[in-house]
């Protein structure tokens, strides 16, 4: 029984520690829908130009994208999007798979989401085979990433009024933040640090 006992005690010491490593004091939440409102904002993307297949087979082509999304999963995410394509008379839709990099930078408090690849081909069709003309590389359309203020923006303090008749001024600041993607979230976890000063009431 005792051994038990010592054994329960270990468990919630063992607890206790690891609970201690996270960062909860604070938590702030980038959710997914805020950031594809970015996309709703920037409006359509497309391009254009002209083509030469062969030295015989010319034209104009025309692309442009729909449905741009980032996408937040458990410890990943991913962007998507929908393309439309006209070459020559030639048209088709493509679904656009794309890689995201999400950092946080603890020094400069900023949370940074880059598309780092999303490729569609751009191609037309002669005699009834396909005949590539070139990869349409999206990233280079987002070259600068978009950027988030991150919680360390965050201030605030608290006023306590003290038996001396004098007030005492908690500040509390954010420090030491983690950064995890989670289901349809990036989440920052800080620990809070608290200092006092006194004031005259």
């Amino acid at each position: 029984m005792r051994l038990f006992y010592l054994l329960l005690v270990f468990y919630f010491i063992l607890l206790q520690s690891v609970h201690s490593q996270n960062k909860n004091d604070l938590v702030f939440i980038l959710s997914e829908k805020a950031v594809n409102k970015v996309f709703t904002a920037i409006g359509e993307i497309n391009g254009k130009s002209e083509y030469e297949v062969f030295g015989i087979i010319k034209g104009d082509y025309f692309w442009k994208i729909n449905n741009a999304r980032i996408l937040f999963m458990a410890d990943s995410s991913q962007f998507n999007c929908d393309a439309e394509v006209k070459v020559g008379p030639f048209t088709y839709k493509s679904k656009v798979p794309g890689q995201v990099k999400i950092d946080y930078n603890n020094k400069t408090d900023k949370i940074t989401i880059k598309i780092t690849q999303a490729v569609f081909e751009l191609y037309t069709m002669f005699l009834k085979k396909k005949i590539h003309i070139k990869n349409i590389h999206l990233e280079d359309y987002f070259k600068e990433p978009f950027t988030f203020d991150g919680p360390k923006s965050y201030k605030s303090s608290v006023n306590i009024n003290m038996p001396d008749s004098t007030v005492k001024i908690i500040n509390l600041q954010p420090l030491d933040c983690e950064i995890k993607v989670t289901l349809k979230a990036i989440k920052t976890s800080c620990d809070i640090k608290a200092e006092s000063k006194t004031g005259v009431r």
